[in-house]
């Protein structure tokens, strides 16, 4: 099986390195297999590489140089990337494929700081990888080769879904949609549970909530499309139906959203240049 005689480091274990760590041992990977750089490790972090045995490190200086890693997951801060790839890091990783999902930092920038390793994925994802419920998106550079590919593409899928594009460009589109994605939706509820608030409804958050969760397993339940359940909840003269024409009038809230959107794809447009 992919990933069951791989040797993995991951490199920054905050939220989103945390939850790959996670998986990997939901999966049953060997706690011997996983390597962790972290400088400032939580307490969490702490607790579960003392009980599973798993090795933690504060730099790559303190890895054992016979230790043969073939898959390498960077999860740190933007500004922490420059001075991560030393000659030290680069020599002990070379025969690793790099996964970065590090934001705005692009593949050229990647095969520059690792003196061009030939197997490099940059993936962007999103914070509900820290329930498996994650949506990701992966780049491959050209030279990486297909086993690599597969052994990216598992740890991904470890965490939620992931696709693969061709083009670099498509990864600011990702971040803003659905790297971003999550915030929009907890605005919603905001608005929303406020509404029910103000109308005189108690534990409305819960019940937005509810309401959510429950139409988004119901749409996958049914395997319906969102358009068609939508119908089935609209009358014709009833609530639904005043509501969404509000919603719609003049393509309103499309075009809100598309502005919205397009100004968070310019931005990230923008990171990955600065």
């Amino acid at each position: 099986m992919i990933l069951k005689k791989d040797t993995i480091l991951i490199v920054g274990a905050g939220n989103m390195g945390f939850a790959f760590i996670s998986a990997l041992l939901d999966n049953k990977i060997s706690p011997k297999q996983i390597n962790i750089i972290e400088k400032k490790p939580t307490l969490k972090l702490k607790k579960i590489s003392k009980a599973k045995k798993i090795n933690l490190f504060k730099s790559i200086d303190e890895l054992n140089i016979k230790t043969k890693i073939s898959i390498t997951l960077i999860a740190i801060k933007p500004n922490q990337l420059d001075s991560l790839f030393t000659q030290e890091f680069n020599s002990k990783t070379k025969n690793s494929i790099l996964i970065s999902i590090v934001a705005g930092k692009t593949m050229g920038t990647l095969k520059k700081l690792s003196g061009n390793n030939k197997d490099i994925a940059r993936a962007m994802t999103n914070t509900p990888v820290t329930v498996g419920f994650g949506t990701s998106i992966i780049y491959f550079s050209k030279t990486t080769t297909k086993t690599n590919k597969n052994k990216a593409t598992h740890l991904l899928n470890l965490v939620g879904q992931v696709d693969e594009i061709k083009n670099e460009k498509h990864i600011d589109t990702f971040t803003a949609l659905f790297g971003s994605g999550p915030a929009y939706l907890y605005l919603l509820i905001e608005i929303w549970s406020d509404l029910a608030k103000k109308y005189g409804l108690k534990n409305s958050e819960e019940m937005v909530v509810q309401t959510m969760l429950g139409s988004l397993l119901l749409l996958l339940k049914t395997q319906d499309s969102p358009k068609s359940l939508r119908a089935g909840v609209t009358s014709k003269g009833g609530t639904t139906e005043a509501a969404l024409a509000e919603f719609t009038k003049n393509n309103n809230l499309q075009k809100l959203f598309k502005t919205a959107v397009s100004k968070a794809i310019k931005r990230a447009g923008t990171l990955s240049k600065s």
